[in-house]
């Protein structure tokens, strides 16, 4: 048979695809909806810099504390305008992110990333002439590799006094590489660079909203999660067993808030009056302050910021905001027998009450870490001058802005 006289075999008409809409049909709802990110400019503000007769101008951008703003995965775009181009060689735009550590005689820096492009560069088979306008289009990335190449997520613009000087700072530099008008010139080529600073600080949401009171575990219990707390003492009295009591937490299982608004959780505590006043009497003869068992159990936030120097760390610890707690207790210790086992519930909220412009982060130089903590007895107050007995602390993460529906 010639090839020209094959051919195609029939074929039976194939399904079509099902509709898909985001929008729920009669009878569906909607369970969860995360939306796609995507790239666009939230911003209206020019910024020009000027040195060596040279002009940078950005556009597009965020302004806060008169320096440009830049969120996830944000494009850093604008013009070049240099001087003197019929002696340019070539020019170089480049994005970068450092960490600084400053102590007191020197400041020690790393690099987390940096990326270049080039704007413009003379051909080796043509003397041509550089432009008079180069534009400049260089985006963020979402994340960098550590000298251990895990994948981090870049952590945003900050500048931190406690427990030491630390930074992390963007920058975007333009080199211009032009040669020398003098003959006999040892450095026949000479490099200027123009350096605008940026600031880097992406909108974290949580991902859904956070549920408003406990009641909801009854209709969501996916929405909430059970951290349980085991303590145990030991009696001064020789004959008798060890002292024990738990402690049931329940938060919302996102773990994830904006500082601005309020966190609901739900605690219930089982004990005895016998292992409280073990606990207060230890506190006292090891703090030398006189404690009580009004409120056996506080609630509280603290952000944990720690640097790594030299194969040693500094901490810094801050309480963002008290939990208010109901009901009292005091009517219950009242009647209660002291070796009784008393079991109280307890609902509450928390409020982050300290200005907070940056989320949590984690880098080989420092990291900031956010926690709900639960305190036994001893009111609120950093994690690390205490007992890790008395201290349970809860992973978090704290973002700058609040959920909203995309939908």
């Amino acid at each position: 048979m010639e090839p020209g006289n094959i051919t195609p075999p029939d074929y039976s008409p194939s399904t079509p695809a099902p509709d898909y809409s985001s929008r729920p049909l009669p009878g569906e709802k909607c369970i969860q909806k995360t939306p796609r990110h995507t790239a666009h400019y939230d911003g209206n503000c020019t910024f020009t810099y000027q040195e060596y007769s040279m002009s940078l101008t950005l556009r597009g951008c965020r302004e806060e504390n008169g320096m440009p703003v830049f969120g996830l995965c944000s494009t850093v775009y604008g013009e070049f305008e240099p001087t003197d181009r019929d002696q340019i060689l070539s020019i170089v735009a480049k994005l970068e992110g450092r960490i600084l550590l400053k102590g007191c005689s020197r400041t020690s820096s790393g690099t987390l990333f940096s990326k270049e492009c080039t704007l413009w560069q003379r051909s080796a088979s043509a003397e041509g002439t550089c432009p008079s306008i180069l534009p400049i289009s260089i985006s963020f990335p979402a994340t960098y590799s550590d000298h251990h190449d895990r994948v981090i997520r870049l952590p945003p613009s900050v500048d931190i006094v406690q427990p030491r000087r630390a930074a992390i700072t963007y920058s975007l530099r333009v080199t211009v590489r032009k040669s020398k008008k003098a003959i006999f010139s040892r450095k026949p080529v000479r490099e200027i660079s123009l350096i605008a600073q940026l600031s880097y600080s992406p909108r974290a949401r949580p991902p859904r909203p956070t549920p408003t009171c406990f009641t909801a575990l009854k209709y969501c219990p996916d929405e909430w999660q059970q951290e349980i707390w085991s303590m145990s003492k030991g009696s001064r009295n020789q004959n008798s067993s060890t002292l024990t009591a738990q402690c049931h937490f329940f938060l919302p299982s996102l773990r994830v808030f904006a500082v601005s608004e309020t966190i609901p959780f739900h605690l219930s505590f089982s004990f005895s009056i016998a292992f409280l006043k073990s606990v207060v009497e230890y506190i006292g003869s090891e703090t030398g302050t006189v404690t009580s068992f009004d409120h056996p159990v506080h609630v509280f936030l603290l952000r944990q910021t720690t640097v790594y120097t030299n194969r040693s760390e500094s901490t810094h610890e801050e309480i963002l905001g008290v939990g208010s707690i109901s009901p009292d207790i005091t009517p219950v210790l009242d009647v209660a027998s002291e070796n009784s086992t008393v079991t109280m519930s307890w609902d509450g909220e928390l409020c982050c009450e300290a200005p907070i412009t940056h989320t949590s982060f984690t880098t080989a130089a420092f990291q900031v870490k956010d926690f709900v903590v639960l305190s036994l007895i001893l009111p609120p107050g950093p994690i690390k001058s205490a007992s890790p007995e008395f201290r349970h602390a809860i992973p978090i993460r704290l973002v700058t802005h609040p959920w909203i529906d995309r939908s």
